[in-house]
């Protein structure tokens, strides 16, 4: 099974992708699978290798006539439903219209959706019929960072895998110094909130710096990220299509960095314990605060703006004991 053989060991050895593995062996594997996790470049490197492993002749799967994909499009990056009686490129309607046309070159047909969860509501119906009623010898990829987005009716049709992320967003020197100095600002807070709020200048102006060199390591790692990515593109894929992608890697980055504060708000509500009861309620009250900022962002909110809102509530937060 060449496909998934070329994957790193790391994501070779997780358990869903061996599970996937054993279904092809067994000729078990289901018509629509989502493929969700935190980082979309490993989603679609399974994905990859699974239409590999599918494909006949495969070689590359962006070069094979029976391997389709769509993905969102326009500033609005949503995947859209496309006019009817039409071949506009990276609609579902085409998608949809492919995958009931016959194989170029018998057996498996298979489409990646990427970032399933900007579908829109029309082009989430249309699909809705193609997952009840789908073409024979198909296979539907779903990819999504945030499957709660993508609507239940395709959610409930799917047979679901959560890949984990086995590498870091970044590993610069940069970004593991921002994290130590993050724990270190709440457990200054929490430790020492009387002495906090006689400084409010201070633990405003480390909350802003935060603020700042967070934005620096979202557009650096952004930018690492975009090339080593952008030599993978497809040829056939539009200036807008090339937009929308490199908009979804900054915003898979990005996300990947505040699982990894989500992460760091955890140890050190830990380490507080050893000095103070442990801060149950600001750690809950914390992590919410972090994903309202996380749905703020999905709303397109500026980076800077929607993590102000996260590190004043911060300040009260920790301080509040």
């Amino acid at each position: 099974m060449a496909g998934l053989s070329t994957l790193p060991p790391l994501v070779r050895s997780l358990r869903p992708v061996k599970t996937l593995e054993a279904n092809i062996e067994k000729g078990r594997l289901p018509h629509a699978i989502l493929l969700k996790g935190e980082d979309l470049g490993t989603l679609e490197s399974v994905a990859k290798a699974l239409a590999d492993s599918l494909l006949i002749a495969a070689g590359k799967p962006e070069s094979h006539p029976d391997f389709f994909t769509l993905r969102p499009a326009g500033k609005a990056r949503f995947i859209i439903v496309g006019k009817r009686n039409s071949d506009l490129p990276n609609t579902m309607r085409l998608l949809i219209h492919e995958l009931n046309q016959s194989s170029n070159q018998g057996g498996y047909k298979v489409a990646v959706v990427y970032e399933a969860d900007r579908m829109n509501a029309p082009a989430a119906n249309a699909f809705l019929k193609t997952l009840e009623e789908p073409p024979p010898q198909t296979l539907i990829l779903l990819l999504t960072t945030r499957p709660y987005d993508v609507i239940e009716t395709i959610r409930s049709r799917c047979f679901q895998f959560k890949i984990p992320s086995k590498s870091a967003a970044t590993e610069s020197v940069e970004w593991r110094e921002w994290l130590t100095d993050y724990r270190e600002w709440i457990q200054w807070l929490h430790r020492h909130p009387d002495e906090a709020r006689k400084q409010p200048d201070k633990a405003i102006f480390m909350a802003y710096g935060l603020i700042s060199r967070f934005v620096t390591q979202v557009e650096v790692a952004s930018s690492e990220n975009w090339d080593q990515h952008k030599t993978t593109i497809p040829e056939s894929m539009t200036d807008e299509e090339v937009e929308a992608l490199q908009i979804g890697l900054r915003k898979g980055v990005r996300d990947k960095l505040l699982i990894e504060i989500e992460e760091s708000t955890r140890a050190a509500a830990i380490h507080l314990s050893h000095h103070v009861p442990f801060p149950s309620q600001p750690l809950t009250q914390a992590i919410a605060s972090l994903e309202s900022a996380m749905g703020l962002l999905a709303l397109n909110m500026k980076d800077d703006a929607a993590l102000e809102g996260f590190f004043l509530k911060s300040l009260k937060i920790w301080t509040n004991r």
